[in-house]
This record gives structure tokens, sequence and C-alpha cells, in this order.
């Protein structure tokens, strides 16, 4: 009498895999899907459906998460308080105030431009604001470096 070699039940005479566990009874004894309700295995395109769709649902949560975590941050609107020149000339100093018009508390992303005398457009680096509460304003130097020749100086936060 023949058995499977993985469960141990004992094989139908002429039958080729345990009806058990489905493993084969001939050849080499290597693990297989434990099955003994006897259902198909899924497809490899069901499987491959099934992390796509699952990687679709991730980026859904993200981006839905993403725009409830940012909703209400904004728009930023600035004035300028005060703006003058560097001692030694080589830059521009500008006092801002910094409007959150949005109902949340978030930072703004500023800096100057203006243009050199060469005409070319020159920027400063981005800064970023102290937190602005929602619906309030903050006021906050800005410096301008290589901007101390340029002329049309406009401060900007977004």
């Amino acid at each position: 009498m023949r058995v499977c070699p993985r469960c141990q039940t004992p094989a139908q005479a002429g039958g080729k895999v345990c009806e058990r566990c489905e493993q084969p009874l001939e050849g080499p004894a290597h693990a297989l899907r434990y099955n003994p309700a006897g259902l198909p295995t899924p497809s490899p395109v069901q499987g491959h459906a099934t992390v796509l769709v699952g990687i679709v649902a991730t980026l859904i949560v993200l981006a839905v998460g993403a725009w409830f975590v940012f909703r209400g941050v904004g728009p930023f609107r600035t004035e300028v308080v005060s703006q003058a020149r560097s001692a030694d000339g080589s830059a521009i100093e500008v006092e801002l105030r910094v409007v959150n018009e949005g109902d949340r508390q978030g930072r703004a992303r500023c800096r100057i431009t203006g243009l050199g005398p060469d005409g070319r457009l020159r920027t400063s680096e981005v800064t970023l604001s102290p937190t602005v509460p929602g619906n309030s304003s903050v006021r906050f130097p800005l410096r301008g470096e290589g901007l101390g020749d340029a002329h049309d100086i406009r401060p900007s936060c977004a």
C-alpha cells in the first residue's frame, strides 16, 4: 500500500495525487499548498491584480489624507513692512508681514526677486516663515543675498 509522502494518508490504487493534500505521489516530495476543500488555486494574474489593487488603494488613501492635512492652509498674502539695503550694500533686507488666509496654521515659502543691472532676474533662496496661525499674520525679516544692486524688488510667499 502506498502512502502520501507529505501527510501519510493511504493512497488509492492507480492514484497519482494524494486526495487529502494534493501532493504528487510520484517523484520528489515538495510542499504544495494544503487544500483539503479541493478549491482551485488562484492564477498568477489574480495574485498580481490583488497586489495592484492594494497599491492603488494605498495611493488613494495617501492622496486623500494629504488633501485633508493641507486643506485650509493658506493662501498666503505678503505685505512689505520695511525695506533696506545691508550696511555693505551686498544684500537687501526686507521685513515682511505674512497673512494666512486659511483656517489652519502653516508655514509659507518666501523669497525675494529683483532685476539686476544687466536686466536678468535674480532670486534669493527660499526661506520658511515662522508658523502662521489660521486667519492671522506674523512679521519676520527676510534677507536677499546678492540683491544689493537689484531694482524692482518683490518679496513673495506661497
